[in-house]
């Protein structure tokens, strides 16, 4: 297979416009990434997204009606920094707060972390209301984040119970 890159410095920088020529009915750019081209009548939660731009624009590809309102997008292989999150965020912001779903990675969770913490001490909505459970640290977070599990390989999962043929349980890596 053949592969065309113009200036490795600017690969994501192209990759991102490429995608936004493509799909310029779905999503337009912004600093730092791509957002939603159509907004919502009513304040909404704004879902944003994001992590490095290593496999074409993987997390470009959730934004749209019904998808994600955003996404960060970092270099090849690394996340997106935390202005380029306070800024998609900033952008896709429609009045009703922000949530952030991103993957458990170090970079990731450190500048999704930032750009968080930005957003609330600027005033940004919270994306949900809080449960009266909730204690009163949590009740002025104004923007929320969630971070899932990296996806794992077959030989990296961690062991799972099994039943062997009397009654009891034993661990197996498969």
């Amino acid at each position: 297979m053949t592969r065309l890159f113009n200036d490795p410095t600017r690969f994501a920088d192209e990759l991102t416009e490429g995608f936004v020529a493509a799909y310029q009915r779905s999503v337009r750019r912004v600093p730092g990434g791509v957002i939603r081209a159509t907004r919502s009548a009513t304040p909404t939660v704004a879902v944003i997204t994001g992590g490095g731009s290593g496999h074409y624009p993987a997390f470009a590809g959730y934004v749209g009606q019904g998808l994600a309102h955003g996404a960060a997008m970092g270099n090849l292989f690394a996340s997106p920094s935390a202005q380029q999150v306070y800024s998609v965020a900033r952008a896709a912001d429609r009045g009703a707060g922000v949530l952030f779903s991103y993957g458990n990675y170090a970079g990731d969770v450190l500048h999704f972390t930032q750009a968080e913490e930005r957003l609330n001490a600027e005033g940004i909505a919270p994306a949900r209301s809080p449960s009266p459970t909730t204690s009163p640290a949590h009740r002025s977070r104004r923007c929320t984040s969630v971070a899932a599990s990296p996806v794992t390989s077959p030989s990296s999962r961690p062991p799972v119970l099994r039943r062997n043929a009397g009654t009891a349980w034993t661990r197996s890596s498969e």
